[in-house]
């Protein structure tokens, strides 16, 4: 299993006045070889309540929000657009796989996000993601991971990322290591205790030099010296 799959923090506090939902399917903003992230739209209702029903991912969230319930899900879709606007560069973003065949609809896979981090300050943005159990184990964690670590370090200027996740999760700490996180310990979240992990842009910057496979080393080193 190569997932990240730390809580997202789906933003479920209803608001005020609902944001609208785009009337037609966004594009995605961000590429990858074997990835794609757009925003979510009013159409992804069923994929993100069926993602929430799978027993699996659920037994490694940190925050387990009734997303399998549609009104929860719809509540959510309005307030992660809204959070879109207020907050440039961050969200929740549905992340999918291009099909074989051309013409057909890209596959859901589960989601990316870069989200505000207030137990530890402020400016303290998380890394994460919840993918599909038919997306593990293909290193797709990784390639969103960096993706968005180069969106957060170069687009956003960050001096630093954070990461969460369950102590338990040893393929999610690995795939931690294997971007460059270095772990900060445990500490509460959301109820519950996580793993707690930070990555400076300096640091980051110097994992660039690694090749792929490289990276994915260090993260089956510290996977297996009982670090992850």
């Amino acid at each position: 299993m190569d997932t990240i799959e730390a809580d997202a923090r789906p933003m479920l506090t209803p608001l005020l006045l609902p944001s609208p939902l785009p009337n037609q399917r966004p594009e995605p903003w961000l590429r990858g070889p074997r990835l794609a992230l757009r925003e979510f739209w009013g159409e992804d209702l069923m994929d993100l309540v069926a993602m929430h029903q799978e027993p699996r991912l659920r037994a490694w969230l940190l925050d387990d929000a009734a997303l399998d319930q549609g009104l929860v899900a719809w509540r959510f879709l309005h307030n992660i657009q809204a959070l879109y606007r207020q907050h440039e560069g961050l969200g929740i973003w549905h992340a999918s796989t291009p099909q074989a065949e051309p013409g057909l609809t890209p596959r859901f896979i589960g989601w990316f996000n870069l989200m505000p981090l207030p137990a530890r300050g402020p400016e303290a943005v998380e890394l994460g993601s919840r993918l599909l159990p038919s997306a593990w184990g293909g290193a797709l964690a990784l390639e969103g991971g960096e993706l968005l670590l180069r969106h957060a370090f170069e687009g956003l200027g960050l001096a630093r990322v954070w990461a969460t996740c369950h102590p338990a999760n040893r393929s999610a700490r690995a795939c931690l290591a294997a971007l460059g996180f270095a772990e900060q310990g445990l500490d509460a979240y959301e109820g519950q205790t996580a793993v707690y992990a930070q990555l400076e842009r300096s640091a980051w910057q110097d994992s660039l030099a690694l090749s792929p496979r490289a990276r994915r080393a260090r993260g089956l080193r510290a996977h297996r010296e009982g670090r992850a």
